[in-house]
């Protein structure tokens, strides 16, 4: 499935988005110009969380700005379109509902969460995160949660045809968590390069967060 604009909310600028797209674009032009070299430089894995926390390697500063770092990263031009795509559909609406300041520091906030959830998983991994996905995927835990009515236009590859039909937000999500579920499901026994429980972790972050912004809005 791929989202192509929320039909439920009215368009408009949104000007957090904006910046946060365009810093994840500005970050893979630099990618491709300095090459694997700005992995090295700041991408983290989780063994460099717990050799920190069991040996009192690194600094925690710097730890946490690579993962703020690594979050505007993309493994390749499907990655970062991918997550783009997704970003312009419910970033949008949940930034009107909750103010650019607390959708910016939750943006933020949720990527360093989400990691988090990856590292709890996967403690001992030397394979880097990198990735807006976990950040997204908690977006899209808040938007179901402001948004649990709305109507996403999606894609719907079948076969040896395409269909474009508006699926309820609330169908649209929950079968994409069930998917990014069952990939971490069939992927908890190995090193997975793809950071499914960061998805995982992000949603629910998301969910959870959510449910408080709009409680005390």
């Amino acid at each position: 499935m791929i989202p192509v604009r929320d039909t439920s909310v009215a368009r408009g600028f949104a000007p957090a988005t904006a910046v946060l797209i365009f810093t994840n674009l500005v970050v893979f032009v630099e990618e491709l110009r300095v090459g694997d070299q700005i992995f090295a430089l700041f991408s983290v894995s989780p063994l460099d969380v717990y050799r920190y926390l069991t040996k009192g390697a690194g600094s925690i500063l710097a730890i946490h700005w690579d993962i703020l770092v690594s979050a505007f990263m993309h493994a390749g031009y499907v990655h970062l379109i991918g997550n783009m795509i997704f970003l312009s559909v419910f970033g949008p609406a949940l930034e009107k509902k909750v103010g650019i300041p607390k959708f910016l520091l939750f943006y933020l906030g949720a990527a360093i969460g989400a990691f988090y959830v990856h590292t709890a998983v996967y403690p001992t991994s030397p394979i880097p995160v990198v990735g807006a996905s976990g950040a997204i995927a908690a977006v899209m835990g808040a938007y179901l949660i402001f948004n649990p009515k709305a109507k996403i236009l999606t894609i719907l590859p079948l076969l040896f045809f395409i269909e474009v039909i508006e699926i309820p937000s609330v169908v649209f999500i929950l079968v994409w968590f069930i998917l990014q579920g069952a990939n971490g499901f069939l992927s908890v026994q190995s090193h997975a390069n793809v950071a499914w429980f960061s998805h995982i972790g992000g949603f629910v972050i998301g969910v959870i967060v959510g449910i408080q912004m709009k409680w005390f809005q």
